[in-house]
């Protein structure tokens, strides 16, 4: 039989909710100890507007649940601190940060370092600036927490470090080369990533198609309505 979990006061992020038979919803959130949980907040359609202005996206929770199975039941929720305030392209850069945790992560994978991504993410979102640069970050940091971390230390095969002065391929299996004279990134653009600058446009251009093959990889066929959106905005150039 399936041991019986309760947990008290956790610290979590809702990242999605669906309607859940008559009056509940099922959650989808990422919480500090146990990373991504399912949980179902009964009757929670019909309660009072606390919980359902609580019950939303990018408000810091501390969320009790008893679980034994795959869902757990949320036995109680309260705010964790005041709600992140975004808008406009940093909004929808949230929501993004959202769609990726829930398709390239499995439930109940401990994740604390995610978390802690997360919540910066978010963070440095509410102000508003550097949109792009917080999103690419996030990738990242993303990819490295579920173990599909980028190798950026050293060249294929040489094993020398990446100088900023060379041109480099870039293999998602194993890692940068110096090219041969096709096109490929600037080892100073390969650095600024690994530090995480990103602090100029070209960097920031060259993480955007890096870290998008790495994560195309991972998504298979799965598409991200997000990301397609995000995509049409920064060719606009609206995405700062």
């Amino acid at each position: 039989m399936t041991a019986r979990i309760a947990v008290e006061g956790e610290p979590a992020f809702l990242l999605h909710q669906r309607p859940w038979q008559n009056s509940s919803q099922l959650l989808e959130v990422l919480s500090l100890h146990y990373g991504r949980v399912g949980l179902i907040a009964q009757g929670s359609r019909r309660q009072g507007r606390g919980m359902r202005a609580l019950l939303q996206p990018f408000v810091p929770l501390r969320l009790s649940w008893v679980r034994r199975g795959e869902l757990g039941r949320m036995t109680a929720v309260e705010p964790g601190s005041a709600p992140l305030e975004l808008a406009g392209n940093a909004l929808l850069g949230a929501y993004y940060a959202n769609e990726l945790i829930i398709t390239l992560t499995s439930r109940d994978d401990p994740a604390t370092e995610l978390f802690a991504h997360y919540t910066n993410c978010v963070g440095e979102l509410a102000t508003g600036e550097n949109v792009a640069r917080n999103l690419r970050l996030f990738e990242y940091r993303l990819l490295g927490a579920l173990g599909f971390g980028l190798q950026l230390d050293v060249e294929t095969i040489s094993g020398r470090p990446l100088s900023a002065d060379l041109e480099y391929a870039f293999s998602l299996d194993d890692g940068p080369r110096p090219t041969s004279g096709e096109p490929g990134y600037r080892g100073a653009d390969l650095i600024s990533l690994r530090e995480e600058r990103l602090d100029d446009a070209r960097s920031l251009r060259a993480a955007r198609q890096l870290l998008g093959q790495a994560i195309e990889r991972h998504l298979g066929s799965r598409r991200l309505k997000t990301r397609e959106v995000l995509r049409e905005i920064d060719a606009r150039g609206l995405i700062d």
